[in-house]
């Protein structure tokens, strides 16, 4: 395993002005990576571009046609691309009955169909002695968890797509990786999520120690990590003994419908 020249990596970050995409910059940053950061919001995105001295590239890359933009920008760059980061993400809380097809066609396109997309497109550019991608993902990519159905479906996809990718590769070609933080305290998880959490005791991490861990994975080249205790061991025991993880989850399911109906009379 090649130790990896930070200097000499130009890096695709997706989701970037978001809690973990922003951190995941600031670590890159301080290794010394040059950053096309990618994100939706100009006004978070230029600022943290301006602040880490990086490229910024506004994309909804949910959209063909922006995909299609961000490509041929990373062409006309002096500096050969060597690394993406598919981080973009949005989730959808609550029961599933309550979501509307405008949140499944969100969910789904953000968190699966895009970074299938963009790995399609960008991998002849990654095909070089250097080049890899880290598709972020979840612990809710191998366990059904009640209230993010379409969050664990996505990452579900996207762990899948990985795997797969990784055993479709040759040794030579592009190293695929996949991580699986677990909950962060960041904004994607709020509303009734975040009263689970604090219901349940579950432990957030900070989304600048996940970026570190990423990191070393990216330096380790390491395929597969799952992050936190005890969700490394619940991962495992889904994939064995998927019925005692559905009964251990059944105080969770009433609990979330509990703090749903709450919710529910806090707004009228």
């Amino acid at each position: 395993m090649k130790t990896i020249d930070w200097s000499r990596q130009t890096i695709v970050l997706t989701g970037a002005s978001g809690g973990l995409g922003e951190a995941l910059a600031e670590a890159f940053g301080k290794k010394g990576a040059h950053l096309i950061l990618v994100g939706r919001s100009a006004e978070k995105l230029e600022a943290l571009a301006t602040r880490l001295q990086q490229t910024p590239f506004v994309a909804d890359i949910t959209a063909h046609s922006e995909r299609q933009r961000l490509y041929q920008f990373i062409q006309q760059q002096a500096r050969p691309l060597t690394g993406l980061i598919n981080n973009a993400a949005v989730t959808h809380e609550g029961l599933f009955r309550d979501a509307s097809a405008e949140n499944i066609e969100q969910v789904i396109s953000t968190n699966l169909t895009a970074p299938v997309a963009l790995t399609h497109q960008l991998l002849p550019l990654l095909s070089n002695e250097q080049g890899w991608a880290l598709n972020v993902g979840s612990v809710f990519g191998a366990i059904g968890f009640p209230g993010q159905a379409l969050y664990c479906a996505s990452k579900f996809g996207l762990r899948g797509f990985t795997q797969a990718l990784q055993r479709e590769l040759k040794p030579s070609d592009v190293r695929v990786m996949y991580a699986a933080p677990r909950a962060l305290k960041t904004s994607l998880n709020h509303g009734v999520l975040n009263r689970l959490n604090q219901r349940l005791n579950t432990a957030q991490d900070q989304p600048q120690q996940v970026a570190q861990q990423l990191v070393k994975q990216i330096e380790r080249q390491q395929l597969l990590q799952t992050l936190g205790w005890p969700e490394r061991l619940l991962v495992r025991l889904n994939g064995l003994w998927p019925e005692q993880v559905s009964r251990s989850l059944g105080k969770t399911r009433n609990m979330l419908y509990q703090l749903i109906e709450e919710y529910r009379h806090e707004k009228n």
